[in-house]
């Protein structure tokens, strides 16, 4: 093995990932840290697997290098360990040139790439840096897919929520177009949007909570069912603050009925103090109920909900999303 070699400036951008080498060599494990440590990894070493596995547990290690022939745990089985317990981690094997039985066990165990002895000190950031760039690649393709999974069956649940109140069929899917739209006009960032989108198919989720003849009610509620309806931007906000991937939305659903004007609830919150996204969602919710039938009363034009929306801009609404919403024309609503 050579010196070792300057940072590039692909490590560069890598800076903080955690890298472990073990090796029962104490050289060849000194200048592996020192090579790890030089090109601005946090570099941690380990003389042996058993050692290597209590710096996984009290470490963040993205990526391990072990050597696969050593004393007490072998490198083999370090790598069956670290699979197991640390499937995030990205596991390469140091192992002599021309072992192809040993290679293919390492790969059946989870190894991911080799680094073939004897090898320069030069080869380390090398192979480092590809493994981990291929890692989150891969890792980004499975996050989009698992986006799309998650849209889709958040969009069946929207679906299983409108029916329970059938005169709102396919109200959250309408509420979503009108908000993606809103948010695009106000220049908002697509992750905000994507956000927007989820939180508008399950704003009104907290009603599975609602007693289903207040839902249905042919007529006005009264105080103390109104009282019960209002309980349901918290409860949609707890369900989905329990859920893993949805926790982000919890505060747009808790807050699509705050009013502009602070008159609204569960909090009573005023301006720029409420979400952007609820904002948003709060136009788009109360412009498609009013264009909507309901059990006590008929859809408005969608002239007269314009005007609705235009009268209540700085009271019921946040000015700038209602005049977002007026810029957007008949013809595009339609169009969606």
């Amino acid at each position: 093995m050579g010196n070792s070699p300057g940072a590039t400036p692909q490590a560069q951008n890598l800076r903080r990932r955690g890298v472990l080498a073990v090796d029962d060599e104490a050289e060849t494990l000194k200048m592996l840290g020192e090579c790890l440590m030089h090109c601005g990894y946090r570099a941690f070493t380990s003389p042996s697997g058993e050692d290597a596995l209590r710096t996984l547990a009290g470490e963040r290690i993205d990526l391990m290098l072990t050597d696969v022939r050593m004393p007490g745990m072998s490198g083999l089985d370090l790598l069956s360990e670290v699979a197991r317990k640390y499937p995030e981690v990205v596991s390469v094997v140091m192992t002599a040139f021309g072992d192809m039985a040993t290679a293919r066990e390492a790969i059946d165990r989870g190894a991911s790439d080799f680094l073939v002895k004897p090898f320069s000190l030069l080869e380390v950031p090398v192979i480092v840096e590809r493994n981990l760039r291929r890692t989150a690649v891969e890792r980004g393709k499975q996050s989009k897919e698992r986006s799309k999974l998650l849209l889709a069956a958040i969009k069946a649940l929207g679906a299983a929520m409108d029916a329970k109140e059938h005169h709102t069929a396919e109200h959250s899917r309408r509420i979503a177009e009108l908000a993606k739209m809103i948010a695009s006009k106000l220049g908002l960032p697509e992750d905000q949007i994507e956000m927007l989108e989820r939180a508008s198919y399950l704003h009104d989720i907290g009603k599975i909570g609602v007693r289903e003849s207040i839902l249905l009610k042919p007529s006005e509620l009264s105080d103390e069912e109104w009282s019960e309806m209002k309980n349901h931007p918290g409860l949609g906000s707890k369900i989905v603050s329990e859920m893993s991937d949805l926790g982000d939305i919890a505060h747009i659903i808790l807050h699509h009925h705050e009013r502009y004007d602070g008159n609204g609830y569960p909090q009573g919150l005023a301006g720029e103090d409420i979400p952007m996204l609820a904002r948003i969602l709060a136009v788009a919710d109360a412009f498609d109920a009013m264009i909507s039938d309901r059990p006590y009363r008929k859809a408005l034009p969608e002239e007269k909900a314009l005007e609705r929306l235009k009268e209540e801009a700085g009271n019921q609404f946040d000015p700038k999303v209602v005049d977002a919403f007026l810029d957007i024309t008949t013809q595009d609503l339609r169009q969606h």
